[in-house]
């Protein structure tokens, strides 16, 4: 049994409703209804009868509800002594992210002493066995996993980019004719999964890397020398001495990002803080596209 059980057992009550349930908890209506039938196998016995109005509360529900009241209460209790406790303590976040949204996060991580601690963490790398999980995951991508509190945080543009050189002779855009004919360059065995290489791969139509480099900035200052052409974020390949773009932003890989965070940590003041921080950093990218 979980605290945050208990919780949507509290919201069903109150609301009747497992739809209005879900959106006091700002989680799906199905989490709601799973959440809960699994609450009622873990006790043994029917908290809610359900009919067309609504759900109405059982006999044991109704014995029940006083008591997870009273758990609410010591919850409340806790979590604003734990804030006073915090005072001044300065907090570190763990952020996961991909490639992209953690070189966009990195271009702006505050040294205000008053700012939570950031920790980067790329997805994909390995991990140790016994490192401490991200509070705050990003997505390239509306997150497939449900389960904790989602939000858009902004969108980043990418194009292909190379040396001049790749440039001389040819019309931009180019076609995927003349992308197939180039050197390139990927990102290392461990980002395979990256939806950028997918992309390069049918381009390339097969042809293996020139070389394989494991973040943004190795594979601009890579391209920028003439060693190949390599995907990158408008924002960063836009102002890279070097480069030119050759072809227009790719749709394909155009998609919003998002962030995950679980429902239990949203209210803490440092993830509040990191979250708009992250929209921050997401909007001035989106700025330097612009300009």
């Amino acid at each position: 049994m979980e605290w945050s059980d208990l919780k949507i057992f509290l919201a069903v009550a109150q609301t009747g409703s497992l739809r209005q349930a879900a959106r006091m908890l700002q989680v799906t209506q199905p989490t709601v209804s799973r959440r809960l039938r699994s609450l009622e196998a873990d006790l043994g016995i029917p908290l809610f009868d359900r009919a067309r109005e609504g759900h109405f509360l059982t006999r044991q529900g109704q014995d029940l509800l006083p008591h997870i009241r009273a758990v609410e209460s010591a919850a409340q209790r806790v979590e604003q002594f734990s804030l006073k406790l915090v005072g001044d303590f300065q907090e570190t976040v763990r952020i996961e992210a991909g490639e992209t949204a953690a070189s966009i996060l990195a271009e702006r991580i505050s040294v205000n002493p008053k700012d939570p601690k950031i920790e980067l963490v790329v997805t994909g790398l390995p991990q140790t066995e016994t490192g401490r999980k991200a509070d705050i995951k990003m997505f390239h991508g509306m997150p497939a996993d449900g389960r904790g509190l989602t939000r858009r945080v902004g969108s980043v543009t990418v194009a292909l980019y190379g040396n001049r050189q790749f440039a001389k002779g040819r019309a931009l855009p180019l076609s995927d004719e003349d992308i197939s004919t180039l050197p390139w360059i990927g990102f290392v065995e461990e980002q395979e999964h990256y939806i950028t290489m997918e992309w390069l791969w049918e381009r390339m139509r097969g042809r293996a890397p020139v070389a394989r480099l494991m973040n943004l900035d190795l594979m601009m200052t890579a391209a920028s020398r003439g060693i190949g052409v390599t995907v990158l974020p408008c924002y960063k390949g836009g102002r890279a001495e070097g480069l030119v773009r050759l072809t227009a932003p790719i749709e394909e890989l155009l998609a919003d990002y998002w962030i995950l965070v679980d429902p239990d940590l949203a209210k803490n003041p440092a993830i509040r803080s990191t979250i708009n921080w992250i929209i921050e950093c997401f909007q001035a990218a989106e700025l330097k596209e612009s300009l």
